[in-house]
């Protein structure tokens, strides 16, 4: 009876489908791709037919899956926006030296899922480019090339509080993502230039980030050892990408981070709508 039992559940349980494994979440857009802290692609190949045993015809579909990925990330790379309205793909016409280390950045890129379909002989493969490797890549070559902003001194003072991170409002304001999302002034001063953060930040946690909502901000600002950031207001958007902070509020940045040297550490987040 207990070995009836126990063929019975074997042949329940061997019945049951599949967990289906996760599928990687595919970036639209270079703008989602600096949202999201990654560049993740999808590419899909198949076998060319001929007398191909069933292990070559699989090495061969993922190949050229593979192939595929790489271009699409390629691609992706190159429309990311740097500041304005230039692009990585401009700052690669540039410079040789960014354009040599962008090409590096695909070369380097890690396959998070690859499979084959055995019936139909086609292959998908997902790519990874997290973005913390592209700007530690990246930023200290495009920074010499983008035109230099003076830096911004206050003519007031203000309270610090002990702040040790800061938070961006650029919510209702037509403000774009980029590699170099700067908090600036009116008239044109560097309050916050990521072009100045630590080379070892970029390395290791990277540059800006962002999300849509001001405690989501204090969340992941924690991660970076952040408990007390200062929340500022955006006034307007300067060149798409440049946030502009009113005279209140770049002093308080500016003398905040006097203290704790929170940007240079990139401890920045912009929440956006």
């Amino acid at each position: 009876m207990r070995k009836l039992l126990f063929l019975t559940l074997f042949f329940f349980i061997a019945a049951l489908p599949a967990r289906a494994e996760s599928v990687p979440r595919e970036t639209l857009d270079a703008q989602s791709a600096l949202v999201n802290g990654a560049i993740v692609v999808k590419g899909e190949g198949a076998a060319p037919h001929g007398p191909f045993t069933m292990a070559q015809k699989r090495i061969m579909a993922l190949r050229a899956a593979k192939a595929v990925a790489f271009r699409e990330a390629s691609e992706l790379l190159d429309g990311l926006t740097v500041s304005g309205e230039t692009t990585v793909l401009n700052a690669s016409v540039e410079s040789d030296i960014v354009r040599t280390n962008a090409e590096g950045i695909i070369k380097g890129a890690s396959v998070v899922k690859a499979e084959y379909d055995l019936a139909s002989g086609t292959a998908a493969v997902y790519l990874s480019v997290p973005m913390q490797g592209v700007a530690a890549a990246l930023v200290p070559q495009i920074s010499g090339i983008l035109p230099e902003m003076p830096r911004y001194t206050p003519a007031m003072a203000a309270s610090t509080a002990g702040y040790d991170g800061l938070v961006i409002d650029v919510r209702g304001l037509e403000f774009k993502p980029a590699l170099f999302n700067r908090a600036v002034t009116k008239s044109g001063e560097a309050v916050y230039d990521p072009s100045k953060a630590d080379q070892k930040v970029l390395t290791g946690s990277g540059l800006s980030a962002y999300t849509n909502g001001i405690n989501e901000a204090r969340a992941i600002l924690s991660k970076k050892g952040s408990v007390n950031p200062l929340v500022v207001k955006a006034s307007g958007v300067a060149g798409q990408t440049d946030a502009e902070l009113g005279p209140i509020e770049a002093a308080a940045v500016f003398y905040s981070n006097q203290a704790s040297k929170f940007l240079e550490a990139a401890k920045v987040v912009f929440v956006l709508d």
